[in-house]
């Protein structure tokens, strides 16, 4: 079909003066209905030709091998949405996208399921954003799931873990179905893999072979330690960055090996020395000259790199501390913030939730990172703690913080952020008598915090709507500050409708 649609694409971007839509010949049921439209009339056949792709579309593709349709029998167990809730996810398909994670969290949770209008539209955003896909399908309900077997495009949904798809299937469907094999069984998904592990292409094998995060385990070192050696350098790079996800890998004792001497402890202080040069091993090893900080310096960035790669448990297991002492020993150091990047990524990877606790209040100090992934360290920090520690954490912080203005020297300022997560009703109501004061102080509306505070509405717990309201009573009429306050306020509105009325409530 795409290419029947690339001839409309092209016809319409020349004119039909210069060029009709060319003949289509009927091999499927859509080319058959093009295949019928008046050909004397250019404009006439181009038009007609858009409309079919686009009822096309939204209907759904019709599968090649005319599956029977959905036995009626076979009842739903998941229960209808109202006409209101339909309507809400009308709305958020139509424009607010951000709010689609919360809409089927929320769904699911109450045991219902999508519309059936929506679900190509939905399975369209799946086969898309991958991301998207842990929502969507515990809320499709079994019209959704058969509607999905129609469509090779759909196949992430299903994913029949055969012998025949795994041999003729195209790179995304084959590492959609290694991944829902290393779901269910991680030590067949990598056997799998290592039967035809020679006969890959470099694109496959670096495809596939990054399916094995998931349920990754030291049962997977071997594999991965012989992938440092491939012939492919992004196939290098993907088993170099899975084995630094492993602390007891060869990978991350080499790391150690190679740092242990340069970082050393004495009498409460660090001092670091760089490494001299990055030899074979290293490069083996993914270490990458050409990631290069040069506010760092090129042998501080090799240094970096491979710090990144060594469990922060180490160091506190080494010099006897715990990871708040480790803080408090580099504290003013110059070195500070290259240590605190690379005791952040390591306890990203190593999972060391105790370690990204004490961390995450000191993120302003590595946000603005030398490596450049400040952000992906917050935001998977706060994930890798939970939604009940990070609240919990940011509740303190904003308590023991009262009297600061919310703005960029806020100690909360870069947690609350990237905190995507529900925030409970008590982080909620605190940020939002700080958002109340910041607009008291500020009368000519800085466009980044207000497009900051725009974003807590998405978050925040919609039961202090209530309160929230009184926030127009800060704000001067005819400010810039009130759209802004009427903006926020009808988000709210619209997330406590939308939960209560999927709630049933």
């Amino acid at each position: 079909m795409k290419h029947l649609w690339q001839e409309v694409v092209k016809t319409a971007l020349i004119g039909t003066e210069r060029q009709g839509l060319k003949a289509i010949l009927p091999d499927n049921k859509l080319s058959e209905i093009l295949s019928c439209l008046d050909s004397s009339d250019k404009e006439g056949n181009l038009l007609s030709a858009a409309g079919a792709f686009a009822l096309y579309q939204r209907a759904g593709k019709i599968s090649f091998d005319q599956q029977p349709l959905q036995n009626r029998s076979e009842e739903e167990e998941l229960l209808d949405c109202s006409l209101l809730s339909r309507q809400h996810l009308a709305l958020i398909l139509s424009g607010n996208a951000q709010l689609l994670p919360e809409w089927l969290t929320v769904a699911a949770a109450a045991k219902r399921r999508v519309p059936s209008q929506y679900l190509p539209q939905l399975l369209t955003l799946g086969q898309k954003q991958s991301n998207l896909r842990v929502f969507i399908l515990p809320v499709l309900g079994k019209r959704g799931y058969w509607l999905a077997k129609q469509n090779p495009d759909w196949n992430y949904v299903n994913s029949e873990i055969t012998d025949k798809a795994w041999q003729i299937g195209s790179k995304e469907a084959r590492r959609s179905l290694l991944q829902r094999l290393r779901e269910q069984n991680p030590e067949q998904a990598r056997e799998k893999l290592q039967k035809t592990w020679k006969k890959e292409s470099g694109d496959e094998r670096a495809s596939l072979l990054a399916a094995l995060e998931i349920n990754l385990s030291m049962n997977d070192e071997p594999f991965l330690e012989a992938a440092l050696d491939d012939k492919r350098k992004q196939v290098r790079d993907i088993a170099a960055k899975l084995l630094s996800l492993l602390p007891k890998s060869r990978l991350c004792q080499r790391m150690i090996e190679r740092v242990h001497p340069l970082i050393i402890f004495n009498h409460n202080s660090v001092q670091v020395s760089l490494p001299v040069l990055c030899d074979r091993q290293m490069i083996r090893d993914g270490i990458d000259q050409s990631r290069y900080s040069s506010a760092l310096g090129e042998k501080a960035s090799l240094l970096l790199q491979m710090l990144c790669c060594v469990p922060p448990s180490f160091w506190c297991n080494n010099w006897g501390k715990m990871p708040q002492q480790l803080l408090q020993v580099v504290d003013g150091n110059e070195w500070e913030k290259m240590l605190l990047e690379a005791w952040a990524t390591g306890a990203l990877k190593s999972q060391d939730s105790l370690c990204a606790e004490v961390l995450l209040p000191n993120a302003s100090k590595f946000y603005h990172s030398y490596l450049g992934n400040g952000e992906e360290l917050v935001v998977g920090l706060l994930k890798l703690l939970g939604q009940n520690k990070a609240d919990a954490l940011i509740l303190q912080i904003l308590l023991e913080n009262q009297g600061k203005l919310l703005s960029v020297n806020h100690p909360a300022y870069t947690l609350l952020k990237h905190y995507q997560m529900p925030w409970s009703e008590k982080v909620s109501q605190l940020v939002l008598l700080s958002v109340g004061k910041y607009i008291e102080a500020d009368k000519h509306c800085q466009w980044g915090m207000r497009s900051l505070f725009q974003r807590f509405a998405l978050y925040m717990e919609p039961s202090v709507m209530e309160a929230a309201g009184e926030l127009l009573a800060v704000v001067e009429e005819g400010s810039f500050w009130q759209g802004f306050v009427n903006e926020f306020l009808a988000m709210l509105l619209f997330r406590f409708e939308m939960i209560q009325e999927l709630r049933g409530e």
